[in-house]
């Protein structure tokens, strides 16, 4: 932890304690095995009904303090992976360190990093809940999922035969005062194009163009807020300087999590430049970079583009000319950015997609690009017209494509017992009434709606700002009135069997 903060001062105690003692252990997704097992032993310590199945989901029963003994349990539910992203120039292994907690302005953040808010903080509530035997509560299932962030596996191999209750309340929204009663759907492409390559041309000059000082943030939360996406941004410059040059392709890069908006995109390119200079490159990308986010309309407060040449080692591969106007066609054709907004909730934005990661590699003299996209809507048939859009794009160039994981929207619920509840417990805690939303973004509440017939469900949580990115920062007074709301809703869910 850094020095620069003291969490046992920070209010609730009991649950800033356990968020900084899980914030340790590296829990990326699908590397969860630590906190699993971590979790899975801190619930036996407490002599609690506890169960690892074999995908590392963790579920505990806590009995019903008395009075309750005869009212429907409430399932909680969080998962326990976070995002791990960096900055450039901070120097973190996050397989070996923990997360350095850093608080300031009334935030709690990390030190150039990633936070892990998302969703650490419905794991810490849930502990402290499992240490604490003075609270009012009906019986507790408390269900601790792995993988949420990139895949839903987790969710996705539950025995669902485990749960008796019939009301849920997930702890993964990141807007306090709001009760989400619906989310959307979603899905990951996998788009995988591969080229042959061919040795540069020694005349040419090694360029790369690195687009970066974007703001990035989370693709369903805040893919409405005008953040520039880099590989969008990237692609649209490559074809400006296509216009002009003769180039091939060497590598491109960007973004590293599909449910992350690309920060930074590069590429390397092998450029014919003839009677002109990488200064006229640069300028002419610079140029293009200007009226790129200027016609997008970004909000970032420092996007940039870099344009620089590199020495050559002399073993530089790269696409011919034709294959490389064929890769800069098919990012600029993938549809990205809002698609449409609901008719029936204001402001929600209904369809939308984030092409959110450019990998390539070298593989036995071809070039393999891997474009990642997360596609989302509340409306399933038009989550199904956003994921075939990508299939016939994909197929035009000549790419191979794949759906890795899909998921179903949760949808809204007319009459809701428990969103009555923790609307009456707002009041009482704040003082003011909640406000009832939906969010476009994938939340597991839809893949527990499907399989638990008859689930009544909400999601509540503090206020994060900036997920996914080493922005990401969460309100300590927020956390504080959530736990207090939390505990007002416990105590009022009364609900017969």
């Amino acid at each position: 932890m850094s020095k620069e903060t003291n969490l046992e001062n920070l209010e609730p105690k009991g649950v800033f304690h356990y968020f900084s003692e899980i914030s340790k252990i590296p829990r990326a997704s699908k590397k969860e095995k630590k906190i699993s097992d971590w979790l899975y032993n801190f619930a036996k310590e407490r002599n609690l009904e506890v169960t690892q199945d074999e995908v590392l989901n963790i579920f505990i029963k806590k009995q019903a303090t008395k009075g309750y003994e005869n009212y429907s349990p409430v399932i909680l539910q969080g998962h326990m992976d976070m995002v791990w992203e960096k900055n450039k120039n901070t120097d973190f292994d996050f397989e070996t360190q923990g997360i350095e907690l850093v608080v300031k302005d009334g935030f709690l953040r990390a030190n150039g990093t990633t936070l892990g808010g998302d969703d650490g903080i419905a794991v810490a509530y849930m502990l402290e809940l499992m240490d604490r035997n003075d609270i009012e509560h009906p019986a507790l299932e408390m269900i601790i999922t792995v993988d949420e962030e990139d895949g839903m596996t987790g969710v996705n191999n539950l025995d669902y035969s485990i749960f008796t209750g019939k009301t849920m309340i997930n702890l993964d929204t990141e807007e306090h005062g709001k009760i989400y009663v619906s989310s959307a759907g979603g899905g990951r492409t996998v788009t995988e194009l591969t080229l042959d390559t061919k040795e540069i041309n020694p005349e040419s000059k090694l360029i790369t163009v690195d687009v970066k000082g974007l703001s990035g943030g989370h693709s369903g939360a805040e893919i409405h807020c005008g953040f520039g996406n880099a590989n969008k941004i990237l692609g649209e410059v490559l074809d400006h300087l296509n216009k002009k040059y003769n180039f091939s392709i060497v590598n491109i890069d960007g973004g590293d999590k599909v449910n992350a908006i690309p920060r930074e995109a590069v590429a390397t390119l092998a450029v014919d430049l003839k009677d002109e200079t990488v200064e006229d490159v640069k300028k002419l990308a610079e140029l293009a970079f200007e009226n790129i986010i200027k016609d997008m309309k970004i909000i970032d407060k420092t996007p940039m583009i870099e344009v620089v040449e590199v020495e050559k080692k002399g073993d530089e591969k790269g696409v011919s000319e034709a294959d490389s106007n064929r890769l800069i066609s098919l990012i600029n054709e993938l549809p990205n950015g809002v698609l449409a907004m609901s008719k029936n909730i204001d402001d929600l934005v209904e369809t939308s997609i984030n092409v959110g990661v450019i990998k390539t590699k070298n593989e036995n003299s071809k070039l393999v690009i891997k474009i990642q996209t997360l596609p989302r809507s509340s409306v399933n048939k038009s989550l199904d017209e956003i994921m075939k859009k990508v299939i016939e794009v994909s197929k035009k160039y000549g790419a191979a494509v794949r759906i890795d994981s899909s998921y179903m929207s949760w949808e809204y619920r007319e009459n809701s017992r428990i969103r009555d509840i923790a609307t009456e417990a707002f009041k009482k805690v704040a003082n003011k009434d909640p406000e009832i939303r939906a969010i476009h973004a994938g939340l597991e509440c839809g893949i527990f709606d499907v399989n638990i017939k008859d689930l009544d469900i909400i999601s509540v949580g503090p206020n994060i700002f900036g997920a996914h990115t080493p922005e990401e920062r969460m309100e300590i007074w927020s956390v504080k009135e959530t736990w207090d709301w939390l505990l007002e809703i416990l105590k009022n869910a009364k609900i017969e069997k």
